[in-house]
This record gives structure tokens, sequence and C-alpha cells, in this order.
């Protein structure tokens, strides 16, 4: 690419306000369309600043390093004051304390600063304040929600003190049953991006494009910010009919959160975050170079190690034989999650090779610097990111048994608030 070349792409700006004026917004074509050009200018602003000799690009991101080892570890087999069965969230409060939530037979739990068990509620059921299936606990400002796939996908919400308050169900787009994935922020607006039309389902590999949206704590459908490939997935049959589908395994799945006033969706085709204000209109996306990586034999036996942890080697042999059934991707995605720190900072996390011990998250600035990486536990699914910690879900592969984990954070000097 010639400077000649990106001078003239550098007035997209001005020729995206005018289609904005000309196009529809909801043209799935116009909006890939103007999102791939917002792309192509920044990479052009970039090369023309590196030609120019600014220094700052060259430098490599700094590093904040978390602490060796656990600062407060709760669950896992040492467990005595309250056994943890599959972990789906967790958050810290302002004193130090932890709220976990669980599949077991009472779905929130509450642990002090120094790990032991204080309260648990949320128990199974379908009345106020009970949970059949915790499929996800979000952790939005002053408030906990609880999402309940066993009962019409309804949301209940609770203080951070697990007093019950009350129950609702996301609004969606025409035509689509509820999320798929969700994430909030601390004024309690939601993102979420669905399933898409479920008779576009079919056998073997299939992606269906779908909406990606925002509500509030309620069942009010705030906006259509844009449609994005939903999960990449893989069709099962069974007598030559379709029976179900599954997440494709080392597929490419949708990353989505929403920070103060920025919503971001990844879908994992390349190393790049899609930008839109609450508006949902179009910003310069956050993207880093990184090259392709192959698909090998330890990245599978990862994905059946994940599945057949702590289980029999019978098991493991049938979960062996399905996926061998299944058309892999030959290059891995470039990333699996996204979060968003208290500072309102992206935390991006490259996707971890099998076998690897650490895997890197990459921080970028609310603008879209690249600010820091951090070296996390590769088993480590980290749920939130406060000034001076990460607290997420660590499962050993080789025993099963979920943890949540509390690790300092520093940040270097001067970091941005």
């Amino acid at each position: 690419m010639q400077i000649s070349h990106c001078l003239a792409v550098l007035q997209l700006p001005a020729t995206l306000r005018r289609i904005d004026t000309t196009v529809d917004q909801k043209s799935l074509v116009a909006r890939t369309i103007r999102r791939y050009q917002l792309m192509f200018a920044q990479l052009c602003r970039t090369l023309f600043l590196l030609v120019l000799g600014v220094p700052a690009l060259a430098q490599a991101p700094r590093t904040w390093p978390l602490s060796a080892q656990p600062t407060l570890v709760l669950g896992g087999e040492k467990e005595t004051s309250g056994f943890l069965s599959n972990v789906t969230g967790a958050t810290r409060m302002s004193d130090g304390s932890v709220m976990v939530g669980d599949l077991g037979d009472h779905a929130l739990r509450l642990y002090s600063a120094k790990g032991v068990l204080q309260r648990a509620f949320g128990r199974k059921g379908a009345g106020p304040g009970e949970i059949g299936y915790l499929a996800r606990m979000f952790r939005c400002g002053d408030s906990v929600y609880t999402f309940d796939i066993e009962h019409g996908s309804r949301v209940s919400v609770f203080t951070l003190d697990g007093r019950y308050v009350r129950v609702f169900r996301f609004a969606a787009p025409l035509g689509e049953s509820g999320p798929y994935a969700s994430a909030c922020n601390g004024a309690g607006v939601f993102v979420h991006h669905g399933w898409g039309n479920r008779t576009g389902m079919r056998p073997g590999l299939h992606r269906l494009v779908v909406p990606l949206w925002l509500t509030g704590a309620d069942s009010v459908l705030r906006r259509v910010v844009d449609s994005i490939p939903g999960s990449e997935r893989w069709g099962q049959t069974r007598g030559g009919k379709l029976v179900g589908t599954r997440p494709l395994p080392l597929g490419r799945q949708p990353v989505i959160g929403i920070g103060r006033n920025r919503v971001y969706a990844g879908t994992a085709d390349q190393y790049v975050i899609s930008v839109f204000d609450l508006q949902g209109r179009s910003l310069p996306p956050l993207q880093r170079a990184v090259a392709p990586r192959p698909v090998v034999k330890a990245d599978v036996d990862a994905v059946i190690d994940e599945q057949v942890a702590g289980r029999s080697d019978e098991v493991r042999k049938r979960v062996a034989e399905s996926i061998e059934q299944i058309t892999l991707p030959q290059t891995l995605p470039p990333y699996s999650h996204l979060v968003i720190d208290r500072d309102d900072h992206v935390w991006v996390r490259a996707y971890a090779s099998g076998g690897a011990v650490q895997v890197i998250w990459s921080v970028f600035s609310p603008t879209g610097q690249l600010v820091a990486e951090v070296k996390a536990p590769a088993p480590l699914e980290i749920y939130e990111i406060g000034r001076d910690y990460v607290l997420g879900r660590f499962v050993d592969a080789d025993v099963g048994t979920p943890e949540v984990r509390l690790y300092t954070l520093t940040r270097s000097p001067g970091a941005a608030r």
C-alpha cells in the first residue's frame, strides 16, 4: 500500500458522514462496507504515522503483571465451606467479599474477604428469588442479575447484599428468540447478540447472521446496533435429520462488551473489534496485527481435555470419537474473550493454544490505544477486573473441580484511569 493511496482513504470520515444520510443503516451490506472502510482508514493512518517516524507507535505496550499466586481461592478439592459445582460468574464487593454464581443447590453464594462462606441464597426453584439453571451472573453497578434459562430465560435482580428485588425478561428484535450472549455496564445498559433464525441451522458447519442490540435492565428494546456473524456451529444429525447444533470446537465465537459510552463486538474472523457509540454509530475499531496460527493436535487434545476433565477414560474415548466426525477449522481464532474493566479499558484475550500455561490479554484504552499486555494463567476465565485485581474461574483440566481465584494486578505507574 502506498502513502498516496492512504491519503485518499484518510478522507473517508467525510464520505461516511454523507453515506449516513443516503443509505439504510439497517442494511447489513451497507453497515459491513462502512465497518471495513473504517478499518482500512485506521490502517492507513497507522502506516502514515509510522512513515513520518512517530516513535510512540513503534513502542511495545507496557506489561501489567499479575501476582504469581492467587490471593484468594474459593472452591476446589480442599473446599470446606461450600462445594462449587459449575461457576458461572463472580464479583467482588467494596469490602473484599466475593459473590459467586454457581449451578449448585443455591445459585448465589457470598464469601467473606478471607474466603469463608457467609450466606447461600437463590435456591433451586421457580418462585420469586429462586433460580432453576443459572446460565450467567452479571454485576451491573449496584445490582446483580441472574439469567435463568430453565424458566423462560428470566432475569432476577438482587442487591449486592443478596436481597431479591424483581424479575423481568430481556426484549429481543423481531424474529429473535432471545440473547445468545449478553454483557452490561455500570449503568445497567445491556448489549446482546442473538442466535439467529433457527430455520437457517443445518447439518455440518454453519454460521448465521445475528442481531446486536441494546436493552436496559427491563423488557424494553432500546436499539438494534448492527448485524454480525454469530456463533460458528456444527449441526448434528441422526438418521439423516438435524437433531441439534453445538459450538464448533476451535471455531469462531463472537465477543461483546459495553463500557460507559461504547459498545464492542468482535467476530473473531481477524483481530478486529468493532466499536459503536450508544446511538449505534460506528467508531474506529480496536485491532492488532497478529499472524494466523494453524490448528495442531495439541489444540484438539486441549478441547477434549476441557470436555472430559475429571471423568473416565471411556468418556474421553467417546468425546474423541465425536470430534473426529467434525470438520475442524484450519486456523485458530485470534481471540476468545472480551472484558471491560472498572476504568473502562477493553481487555481482549488471545485464543489459548493447546497446552499453553499462560495467555496474553491485550488492554486497549476506551479510545482504541493499545496500552498494556497482561499474562494470565490459561485456565483462568476472567469475570471482573478492578483497579488492582482480576477475578475469575479456574478449572484444572486434570481435576475438573472449579475454583474462583483472585489475583493482584499491578498497573504501570501513570496508567490511564
